[in-house]
């Protein structure tokens, strides 16, 4: 288990110094914990942390809007040339395409719109072209998606937009464990490779414990 201190920004974002090193790239991990993950930018936080300035991400946020994820990604992003976003709006109150922007971004005003997301993600990588580095995925909160989808039929389309990303990519998918049951927790487990377990402490540390599925399943 690894211990990681903080201070706060003057937004009030707490600085992250540092992720367990045991992600192995190209592998696929639910960011779970005690916390909502949105909450401090976890999956953003990590994508910066995992991976280089070559890279591109396709992130889906389900609970900030676009401009909101972007000014977040700015300023817990440590990296001078941080990776490329590609994002796909479900936090929109209307549809909208606007893949030629700096930030390439598809609005779906409906995050019970699976078929939608797949949509929406092939067609900002088919319209991206090819990656000197690798292609990554984030849902920065599945929380809001499964609030209206069966657990089954969300892990059915994470095994489907995974394959998005390119052989090395990373698939950071958050999710609030308090807001579900084990049983969701299980059926998801069953689609990624690793679990990051995150939890903060009353002194306000955060501690992040990279857990197989297995060991996790193991503990219910």
């Amino acid at each position: 288990m690894e211990d990681v201190s903080q201070q706060h920004e003057d937004g009030g974002d707490p600085i992250i110094e540092s992720f367990p090193d045991a992600v192995a790239a190209g592998t696929t991990v639910l960011v779970a914990g005690t916390i909502d993950p949105t909450e401090y930018a976890l999956c953003l936080r990590a994508l910066s942390h995992y991976s280089s300035g070559t890279d591109t991400a396709l992130v889906v946020t389900t609970t900030e809007g676009a401009s909101q994820t972007r000014g977040q990604y700015e300023r817990v992003c440590p990296n001078a040339d941080p990776p490329q976003l590609r994002l796909v709006d479900m936090a929109s109150d209307q549809y909208i395409t606007a893949l030629y922007e700096d930030l390439p971004t598809i609005s779906i005003p409906a995050p019970d719109d699976l078929e939608r997301l797949v949509l929406a993600l092939s067609e900002l990588v088919e319209t991206s072209g090819p990656t000197p580095g690798q292609r990554h995925l984030v849902i920065r909160s599945l929380s809001p998606i499964l609030a209206s989808n069966p657990v089954e039929r969300v892990s059915t389309v994470l095994d489907r937009i995974s394959g998005l990303r390119t052989p090395g990519g990373l698939g950071l998918f958050g999710l609030d464990y308090t807001a579900h049951d084990e049983d969701t927790m299980a059926e998801l487990a069953t689609c990624v490779d690793g679990i990051l377990w995150v939890t903060e402490q009353p002194d306000t540390g955060i501690e992040f414990e990279l857990r197989s599925t297995r060991a996790h399943l193991n503990r219910r």
